[in-house]
């Protein structure tokens, strides 16, 4: 059980705004690139544009043969076919993005109206999206600086008493702990992943509600980064094709684990049930980057509900006067809840508390 539980959403990987650059500003093409750190999602859009521009522009030898996971061999007009699939798939994205308030309106629009088809490409290249973001930009610093305060020493584990909620479906958490352990892995509980919930001992936890923009249970982003030897857009077009395919000869079956908190699913009931037990004690929250928005706000009721004895939320934010209505909205007992003002985002915050 946690005391102390981090409620994390998009802003926590945000990086910084001078690692922003905008290219042809102003045109149709206006696209950014982020060189630390994630886009939030009103950046996704100009994006996506970068992510095409970089599938189109990498170089394949159609001549050639291109090798992945020593298992497999494919020829480079082949590659050439299912890079131009991925472009089309890119490029619809976009197109309903712009059409959206936000791509996550647009998921859950697919989702009510049974679009499943279209949803699982949504997710599929978003989260190919997401592997090269993280490929091309450095992992947000203050997720290595919080994991170098908060890691006990002799087990490099998170502390019993601190745990993670988070919305994201991001590997920053996975990318920063690299740094502190090769071999070793956070005891990270991913909605869609395919592995057992289980109690991993006297440390604490970081859930997942959203799962996350990966192809396997290993982290494909620390994969790819690893495994030069094919150009890192070159994998990512042959593993977007082969989350279409049936890969089982080979050993693996890819399918995306990114899968939002409003798709229900035996997995994700498994996962709060553990998530209440962890939550059942606390009484500190921190809120980084995040803002309640109201698609999400059942999810949300359901567990600040598992808190009954939260004293004091912090809420870290540039602007934290514009969340706490919303916040206010999903608190089991408002009246009895301190919330408190935290605009300094240079860190993530260590209350009091701690």
């Amino acid at each position: 059980m946690s005391k102390i539980i981090y409620y994390i959403g998009a802003g926590a990987s945000y990086g910084k705004n001078d690692a922003r650059e905008l290219i042809g500003k102003g045109t149709d093409n206006e696209r950014l690139l982020i060189h630390k750190g994630l886009p939030v999602i009103n950046e996704i859009g100009k994006c996506l544009l970068s992510f095409k521009e970089a599938v189109v522009n990498t170089p394949i030898d159609t001549n050639e043969y291109y090798s992945f996971f020593n298992k497999f061999r494919v020829e480079g007009d082949n590659l050439n076919h299912k890079r131009n699939s991925l472009i089309a798939d890119i490029e619809e994205v976009y197109q309903a993005n712009k059409e959206h308030a936000t791509i996550d309106t647009y998921a859950k629009k697919l989702y009510l109206t049974r679009r499943t088809n279209e949803l699982k490409r949504l997710k599929n290249v978003l989260t190919t999206f997401f592997v090269w973001a993280q490929l091309v930009s450095k992992t947000d610093q203050r997720y290595d600086t919080f994991l170098a305060n908060i890691l006990q020493e002799n087990t490099l584990s998170i502390p019993n008493g601190i745990s993670v909620i988070s919305w994201n479906y991001d590997s920053q958490f996975e990318m920063a702990y690299r740094n502190y352990s090769k071999d070793g892995n956070l005891p990270i509980y991913d909605k869609n992943a395919h592995i057992y919930y289980q109690d991993s001992g006297n440390c604490g936890k970081i859930f997942k509600v959203n799962g996350s923009a990966n192809f396997d249970d290993f982290c494909m982003v620390d994969y790819i980064s690893k495994h030069r030897d094919v150009d890192s857009v070159i994998q990512l077009i042959e593993y977007y094709d082969n989350l279409g395919a049936d890969t089982s000869a080979f050993g693996y079956q890819f399918t995306s684990r990114l899968s939002y908190a409003w798709e229900t699913s035996e997995r994700q009931r498994q996962m709060f049930d553990m998530l209440q037990k962890v939550t059942s004690d606390t009484t500190t929250v921190v809120v980084i980057g995040y803002s309640f928005p109201y698609f999400n706000r059942q999810i949300d009721r359901k567990i600040f509900a598992a808190m009954p004895y939260l004293k004091t939320v912090y809420i870290q934010d540039p602007n934290p006067e514009a969340i706490e209505p919303s916040l206010r909205a999903v608190l089991l007992n408002e009246a009895a809840t301190k919330i408190v003002y935290q605009k300094d985002c240079t860190q993530f915050y260590l209350p009091r508390e701690l």
